[in-house]
């Protein structure tokens, strides 16, 4: 009879669903619980509770372990598309631009699961970060605006327009990099957030999300002029190069927790210790896998194709998924985004100079060691270890423009913002409209020094 119960227990997802909710429901039945293996054996309550979390997590790891002998789809980019198949999706309240590291506090049964199924795998393990306004919960409800659409459905919906608060298609790729079991059940994960991606074709909607997702590389290193026809094959070489740059901007950092055991008690995570690998990743010291690069051979020049489809980001800003950012006129009453794409990162940097001096700010170290080696006149110190010169200009400018405007999340003028960089096409106009907002807040500030 037992066996049968196992039997039934790894071929039914219901029953993996009930183990997370026994997992992550101390509060609601962990006394009744107590109380049936103290009646049973005369153990103490807190006893009683150790023994059901032992059996809980042994049961879990029978599940998972036969998990990985299955064959199981798992993300896979594919390299002449640029699509990563089978991506699961953690939709939740927030948003993560590229360049951001986070620590995850999972506890939802449903993601508990989504999870351990990836950690089940081999590496690397990666998850796709999408925004759900009011986060888990509103996937529960029956409207429609919170429902998982891919970017054609998006488009195709003609209440986006009045429904502002809705669930976005475009989203961050994050590759989980270190993780701790806790003893109630819990999961803490470290995550680097990597690839902007667009949902293009819903794989699963339960247990969890799946999804395979288009990476949206900025439109700089894709063609002017072409079609869907030329461009798609560009952005797909770009896309495979990009992934090559990982090894070196995304460094294998760990959690500051213990490793000695198996799972963490609940009480004593050091958040200390944790605020050390955060908010941004860090780049690796060592840049020998630069050197090992195949890159994409340059079609931003090329004559390409015409006449055929539109390329997809223009589809996707004609649709209006992809979006520039308002425009903020500054003191200087110039238009930043007409201008040359080095000249806008110098002249952030210079803003960057003044925003710190008046507020008295020190910026972080992930930050200034994007600072180009050539600007040595800047008030602020220079960097303690600067990126290898291996490392391309236009990468660097693109990483700046995703973690220069976090300075700014504590201010009206940058709150709520992080959706519109995500969205913005190009790097030249995040690293433009950022440029703007920091001007206004200097001028703003110096004006009452005056």
């Amino acid at each position: 009879m037992m066996k049968l119960f196992f039997a039934l227990c790894l071929t039914c997802t219901s029953w993996l669903r009930a183990v997370a909710f026994v997992a992550n429901s101390r509060t609601q039945c962990g006394a009744r619980t107590s109380r049936l293996f103290s009646e049973a054996g005369g153990d103490s309550a807190e006893d009683a509770e150790k023994r059901r979390m032992e059996m809980v997590r042994s049961l879990q790891k029978t599940f998972y372990k036969s998990a990985e002998d299955e064959i199981t789809a798992r993300p896979e980019l594919q390299k002449d598309t640029g699509v990563v198949t089978n991506l699961p999706l953690w939709r939740v309240g927030w948003v993560e631009t590229p360049g951001r590291a986070n620590c995850l506090n999972v506890h939802e049964g449903q993601y508990t699961h989504m999870f351990e199924t990836i950690l089940s795998q081999p590496k690397p393990w990666y998850v796709g970060h999408l925004h759900l306004p009011g986060g888990f919960k509103m996937a529960r409800t029956e409207e429609e605006r919170y429902d998982l659409k891919t970017w054609r459905d998006e488009i195709d919906d003609e209440m986006r327009f009045k429904e502002l608060g809705r669930s976005a298609v475009v989203g961050t790729m994050m590759r989980i990099t270190d993780y701790r079991r806790m003893e109630d059940g819990r999961l803490i994960l470290l995550v680097h957030a990597m690839e902007r991606f667009v949902v293009d074709h819903i794989v699963q909607h339960f247990p969890y999300s799946v999804a395979d997702v288009q990476i949206l590389p900025d439109t700089e290193v894709l063609p002017e002029g072409s079609d869907e026809n030329f461009c798609k094959l560009a952005r797909a070489a770009a896309v495979a190069e990009s992934f090559q740059y990982h090894g070196y901007e995304y460094d294998q950092v760990l959690l500051p927790l213990p490793k000695n055991t198996d799972y963490l008690p609940t009480e004593g995570i050091p958040s200390s210790a944790i605020s050390k690998v955060l908010p941004f990743a860090y780049y690796c010291p060592d840049d020998s896998s630069l050197d090992t690069l195949e890159k994409a051979e340059s079609t931003k020049e090329s004559s390409g194709f015409f006449g055929g489809q539109p390329p997809l980001e223009k589809i996707l800003q004609n649709g209006s998924i992809l979006t520039d950012p308002p425009f903020i006129p500054g003191p200087e009453s110039v238009n930043r985004r007409l201008t040359d794409l080095n000249a806008i990162e110098t002249l952030l940097w210079l803003a960057l100079d003044d925003f710190c001096r008046c507020a008295g700010f020190v910026l972080p170290e992930e930050i200034l060691c994007l600072m180009p080696l050539e600007l040595d006149y800047l008030d602020m110190d220079p960097p303690k270890q600067r990126l290898s010169p291996k490392y391309p200009v236009l990468r660097r400018q693109q990483r700046l423009s995703y973690l220069a405007p976090a300075l700014l999340e504590n201010l009206e003028i940058g709150a709520g913002m992080r959706q519109a960089w995500l969205n913005t096409p190009s790097t030249k106009v995040r690293l433009a409209a950022v440029l703007e907002r920091y001007e206004l807040i200097n001028s703003s500030m110096m004006g009452k020094f005056q």
